[in-house]
């Protein structure tokens, strides 16, 4: 459910832009979002609506990197790839959180583990490869600009996640409160950002806008981000990334059905071979999963 949701928003930011400036679009979606769970978290969990100096740097950080880096960098590269193929990307997101998972919490991968990551990044090679539509703008090696910006708001976004599950398990923050305060925050950077890069008229039709903005809105900001929040608690932030394996092709078929996108067969091939990555890591996982789990819930 939650990866079939988050492709439904990657989707529907995508039809958006028809009709809004990207910065812009964050800006709003991320302010109104924010408002709406800290007004939430004031009225009905007031006992955990508090913020501690000492933990400024790791909000500020959750900020720029979770949400005014990230999101910006992310939607300028899906305005020029597809949908699939940009969630197909994100599907980097459970090596770099595997790196960061090793560094800030010691997570010991085994043999097992590193062979799925190993197979799921050579599957990362077709997609790549692969040029559809207007994604041509400027190459580095082989990899286009979008790509390189889909790829960099991948590691940045994995690190935010790591940044994020040290304040839920080590600082006890709620998600709600977390989200809340960091898409406030950055959801205003963007919409001061919005006028130096996209004047001051940044939307064309204002019904459609804020008709699809509130959707996106609530199955993105309200229920998904809560929800990954949630799922930090008892599984590891590198098993939670590598279950995105299954936004693509939910967002594939959205695709399809939606906006005519080509489906070429790069896809179906990276697909394959990461898909034989994720069972290997998946095995491993789950041992330790059952092993935790009740202690988690607990």
């Amino acid at each position: 459910m939650l990866y079939a949701l988050f492709a439904l928003s990657v989707v529907t930011s995508k039809v958006i832009f028809t009709y809004s400036a990207p910065i812009f679009y964050i800006g709003a979606r991320m302010s109104i979002a924010g408002m709406l769970l800290l007004t939430y978290q004031y009225i009905y969990a007031h006992d955990h609506f508090h913020l501690k100096k000492e933990h400024l740097w790791l909000y500020a950080q959750v900020v720029f990197f979770g949400i005014y880096f990230t999101y910006i960098i992310r939607f300028w590269g899906l305005t020029e790839l597809p949908a699939s193929k940009a969630m197909f990307m994100f599907n980097l997101a459970p090596f770099v959180s595997a790196l960061f998972s090793y560094l800030f919490f010691n997570e010991q991968m085994s043999h097992r583990k590193w062979l799925g990551l190993f197979i799921g990044v050579i599957g990362f090679i077709p997609i790549l490869v692969s040029k559809v539509g207007q994604e041509n703008v400027g190459e580095f090696l082989f990899i286009s600009w979008p790509e390189l910006a889909v790829l960099a708001s991948v590691i940045s976004h994995s690190y935010n996640w790591i940044l994020i599950r040290k304040l839920v398990r080590d600082k006890s923050y709620s998600p709600a409160m977390i989200n809340g305060l960091t898409m406030f925050a950055g959801g205003v950077g963007a919409l001061i950002t919005s006028p130096f890069f996209e004047g001051f008229a940044p939307v064309n039709n204002v019904f459609e806008f804020v008709k699809l903005l509130a959707f996106v809105i609530l199955i993105s900001n309200l229920i998904c981000h809560n929800l990954y929040a949630y799922l930090l608690k008892i599984y590891t932030a590198t098993f939670v990334s590598f279950a995105g394996f299954l936004s693509p092709l939910f967002a594939a078929l959205y695709g399809w059905l939606w906006l005519n996108e080509k489906i070429t067969w790069h896809f179906y091939v990276s697909s394959v071979i990461v898909f034989i990555g994720l069972v290997l890591f998946y095995q491993d996982e789950m041992k330790s999963i059952k092993q935790e789990i009740p202690e988690a819930i607990e």
